[in-house]
């Protein structure tokens, strides 16, 4: 995640959706070539940092659903030719399809306190979804590091009154996407996952599932490895904002639609054209803890 303290330049805003579904908005819809950009503004703000009455400060989250227009026949026909040529599950939407850009601007609204604020990245595919604290590697273990996110909860300081902006860059959120891939359908340990740079990698080996809470248990290779033509993408975007004082976070997904699979009319098809956007279901990874031992006679 890189952070720079000058103003990243203003993007249209547009109506609002709830923050932990996306809702109906719309974008800058650029036309050209496959590497012009179009943005996709993240309509409502996340706010955090508020004191609740246990002491606690809150966070907030948020999820952006990417346009993603539905499978045509002659796309249809073509993974499933390349699933036979490669003889792997291939996805719709793919690694080198979208090339994403997150971009964002923290606020400390807390004029007299200096603030540390974090921004995870998470998300899904169209296959899984990913939250790390729904995955407890070690149940036995109540001094065990929290999983990690895809990317990013570093804290970045923040002057009273202050803004500062940054961004997840292209090759971060491609390495966000194959992380994800990895521990899903790989069942690499998330630790490993995120401390391995896999940008470039070529395939990726599956392994047997984990059993969480069994020391003894070894993961073993299973299946073909997976090639980087069948390593699935983000279809959604998902962030976890925290702060030590009241913060405010506004984001823009920017997206080069390498393969021209957006929808043109971005979010706005959400309600205009809902019946052309692809729907993915994607199921909640959440590795099941080893079955307790029997109890000795």
């Amino acid at each position: 995640m890189r952070v720079r303290s000058s103003l990243l330049s203003s993007f249209s805003s547009f109506s609002s959706f709830s923050s932990l579904t996306v809702g109906v908005g719309l974008g800058l819809a650029l036309v050209g070539c496959a590497n012009d950009p179009v943005y996709i503004p993240a309509p409502e703000a996340m706010e955090a940092g508020v004191m609740d009455e246990m002491g606690m400060r809150s966070e907030a989250k948020a999820s952006l659903l990417l346009p993603i227009k539905t499978e045509t026949a002659a796309d249809a026909a073509k993974r499933a030719a390349l699933a036979a040529q490669l003889m792997v599950d291939v996805p719709y939407v793919r690694i080198g399809d979208l090339e994403i850009e997150i971009e964002w601007t923290i606020e400390n609204l807390d004029q007299e306190k200096v603030g540390l604020a974090q921004i995870e990245l998470d998300g899904a595919n169209e296959l899984f979804s990913y939250d790390p604290t729904l995955i407890i590697l070690n149940p036995d273990d109540d001094e065990a590091p929290p999983t990690p996110g895809l990317d990013g909860n570093v804290p970045i300081e923040v002057a009273p009154g202050a803004k500062l902006t940054g961004l997840f860059t292209e090759d971060q959120v491609r390495e966000a996407s194959i992380d994800l891939d990895q521990i899903t359908r790989g069942n690499v340990n998330p630790f490993r996952a995120s401390l391995t740079i896999s940008k470039n990698a070529k395939t990726f080996q599956p392994l047997t599932p984990p059993m969480p809470g069994d020391e003894d248990y070894v993961q073993e290779p299973i299946g073909a490895p997976i090639p980087r033509e069948a390593f699935a993408a983000l279809t959604r975007i998902d962030l976890v904002f925290k702060a030590t004082t009241f913060m405010k976070l506004e984001y823009n997904v920017r997206v080069r639609d390498i393969r021209g699979i957006l929808h043109d009319l971005l979010l706005t098809a959400v309600t205009d054209k809902p019946g052309e956007l692809a729907v993915f279901e994607p199921m909640v990874y959440a590795p099941a803890p080893a079955a307790p031992a029997p109890a000795a006679r």
